[in-house]
């Protein structure tokens, strides 16, 4: 297992806060744009694609860290927020959150606000599709202009990491089609959104307890060669109510050959266990188990990824059988999702 002197994630995140801690009554007499520059000029050098922002006035002040909707980068942007010293009169918060109503802004001489972006909404593969259209008339010329504005509103009325994480296709409607179109207004789809992802969805967040829902079904992978594999995958309904959830955003597997019945007794055996460790505390939960090949992986989203795979190892130490184990960052569960019908 990696320390922070092997983990260059750690390592950066340590010298980010201790640059930040050593400066940091120098930086609070400074106005809040001066503080925004002074605290992303800290940053870059070590994570440049994430971004400091800050709220309310110096000298308290509010240290927003954001990756821009980037979901390849909310890795580093949590593993940051997670290593945040106390620091005196500065709440260190991950994302950019909700906006509110009436958001506004102006592009190239072209302004949209959010009341003028509409939207309709479906479930689709255990995310939220979305439909777009606008309020009011759309130059020909400004099509594009006005599409990329509404992505950005959507990240600050929906807030960062919903946006990144539960959001799935995005069409626009299209020519005659935006007369006749009667979708929410941006201002007022929060409530929309939420309902859809809690109460048609099932995505209450909510840790599932008793017995769990299971479904079975059979699937066929195709190898680079052309060659049809069979797949067997046993899928944990009860685990979609903690789909989305920012603090199950890693999905541990552990992989084991299971070609005769002692085999797979074993990994079984070593599947309750090692669920009933993760379970016990919501450290983490089972969401789904593939057997391919006559190798048998099972897989769970869980909250701290060292914490898990000590637990993983563990266990081990009693089998016969060999476990190889992987580790992901897999905030919206798409492991998990693909077999959602």
């Amino acid at each position: 297992m990696q320390t922070q002197d092997t983990d260059p994630r750690a390592a950066a995140c340590a010298a980010f806060w201790q640059a930040v801690s050593s400066r940091l009554e120098s930086l609070r007499t400074l106005p809040a744009r001066e503080l925004m520059d002074g605290l992303n000029e800290l940053l870059q050098p070590l994570f440049p694609k994430l971004a400091a922002e800050v709220a309310g006035d110096p000298p308290t002040f509010k240290l927003v860290l954001t990756a821009h909707g980037a979901k390849e980068e909310f890795e580093d942007l949590m593993a940051l927020v997670q290593s945040s010293p106390q620091l005196p009169g500065v709440e260190v918060e991950a994302f950019r959150q909700r906006w509110g109503k009436g958001f506004a802004m102006r592009m190239n001489d072209f302004e949209l606000a959010s009341a003028d972006v509409l939207l309709k909404q479906e479930p689709y593969q255990g995310l939220v599709a979305l439909e777009v259209g606008f309020a009011k008339p759309i130059p020909m010329d400004m099509q594009d202009h006005a599409r990329h504005m509404s992505f950005i509103m959507l990240d600050h009325i929906l807030g960062e990491y919903d946006f990144a994480v539960k959001i799935g296709p995005v069409d626009f409607v299209e020519g005659d089609d935006q007369a006749s179109f009667d979708g929410v207004p941006l201002d007022d789809f929060v409530p929309v959104f939420d309902a859809c992802w809690r109460d048609e969805l099932g995505h209450t967040g909510v840790f599932p307890v008793g017995e769990h829902a299971w479904s079975g079904l059979r699937a066929t992978r195709e190898t680079d060669s052309g060659e049809e594999i069979e797949m067997i995958v046993m899928r944990n309904d009860s685990a979609a109510a903690l789909v989305g959830r920012a603090d199950l955003g890693h999905r541990l597997s552990a992989a084991m050959p299971v070609e005769s019945g002692e085999e797979l007794e074993e990994a079984r055996t070593y599947e309750d266990r090692l669920t009933a460790l993760l379970q016990n505390h919501e450290e983490g939960c089972c969401t789904h188990v593939v057997l391919e090949e006559g190798v048998r992986t099972v897989n769970f989203q869980v909250a701290d990824a060292a914490a898990a795979i000590t637990h993983a190892q563990s266990l081990q130490d009693e089998m016969d059988l060999p476990v190889t184990l992987g580790l992901v960052f897999d905030p919206s569960w798409q492991s998990y999702r693909e077999w959602v019908r």
